[in-house]
């Protein structure tokens, strides 16, 4: 769905509150041998990779004098008169209490989730349909305060481990880790090389980033950095940039308008193509929060340090487009 922007959040275990919290959902085949294995997924991830259309659907805090709700309004410039919005409550005692869960995988893991009603379920699928009829048994979900799922560990340094047993921090609803920063010099070169064929300038919007940080040294400069402190003084975090982003269709698609084309990537092609592979190019850097920065707040304007730099880190392996 649609990014919203905020002016300041706080960490929690899963990364920035309420970020990738909730996710679409479609049901997985029966097996052949009859049902599901315990701890098997039930259902698959699904995102704008398979459905452009999910960035026309705008999500909205809605204000409420109760405070056992906390209410999220979906509504689409694609939807029908009939079916215009839809309404989630996201607060913790009510996702607690949705009957409906499922193992739902995302990439190589598996996740409890839990299904947040029909509403929502069929005001998506109103709008995915438009992409394929067969989307029609979309699923929203949650994810639970119980639910695990570990960043991995091959790219996460010891100062980013968690509590007495040094456990790895929880990646959430994201594609690998919480948190992902980016910058606007590296912004700006693509743009200056997609001015270059004639090709319109593109928004920072693209790329979904949640940390955006001006006025650095040079464009993919946070290639190198291995820690950045953000704020001042104790109430500082910390944050570990672990390894590049590879970049997808999703970043080919307008997130106003859903319509789908070649950039970026096939202009990061020509000067990002840095993994395994001639297809894997890479904008912007994933982050995991220091084991101490949790609870702690970052606002926009905060200034940024570079606390320490590094070589780059690339995906070890062939990235899987899903």
């Amino acid at each position: 769905m649609r990014a919203v922007s905020i002016t300041e959040t706080k960490f929690d275990k899963h990364g920035l509150l309420s970020d990738r919290r909730l996710m679409l959902v479609r049901p997985l085949p029966t097996p052949v041998y009859g049902s599901f294995a315990k701890g098997e997924a039930t259902h698959r991830f699904f995102t704008q990779r398979q459905a452009p259309s999910l960035a026309t659907i705008e999500l909205k805090p809605v204000l409420s004098q109760d405070r056992t709700k906390i209410l999220i309004k979906l509504s689409s410039k694609l939807s029908s008169p009939n079916n215009d919005h839809a309404y989630i409550d996201t607060h913790p005692t009510t996702i607690k209490k949705y009957p409906v869960r499922y193992s739902a995988g995302v990439w190589s893991d598996t996740v409890e989730v839990a299904d947040v009603g029909d509403d929502a379920a069929e005001f998506v699928a109103s709008i995915v349909c438009k992409d394929d009829p067969s989307f029609k048994d979309v699923r929203v979900v949650s994810i639970l305060e119980s639910s695990m799922r570990k960043v991995d560990e091959r790219y996460c340094p010891d100062a980013a481990r968690v509590g007495f047993f040094s456990d790895l921090p929880q990646g959430g609803l994201t594609d690998g880790f919480p948190i992902l920063v980016a910058t606007e010099a590296s912004l700006e070169l693509l743009n200056e090389k997609l001015k270059q064929k004639g090709k319109e300038s593109l928004p920072m919007s693209r790329f979904r980033p949640n940390v955006v940080i001006s006025n650095t040294a040079k464009a993919f400069d946070e290639d190198n950095w291995k820690a950045i402190k953000i704020g001042r003084g104790k109430d500082a975090v910390i944050l570990h940039l672990v390894k590049g982003c590879p970049r997808c269709k999703q970043s080919c698609t307008d997130q106003l308008t859903g319509e789908r084309g070649e950039e970026p990537v096939a202009t990061l092609s020509e000067f990002r193509a840095l993994g395994k592979c001639d297809e894997d190019v890479y904008f912007a850097q994933n982050a995991v929060l220091n084991g101490d920065s949790y609870d702690k707040a970052i606002h926009v304007g905060d200034p940024v340090t570079i606390l320490t730099r590094g070589d780059p880190v690339w995906d070890l392996e062939d990235v899987q487009a899903e």
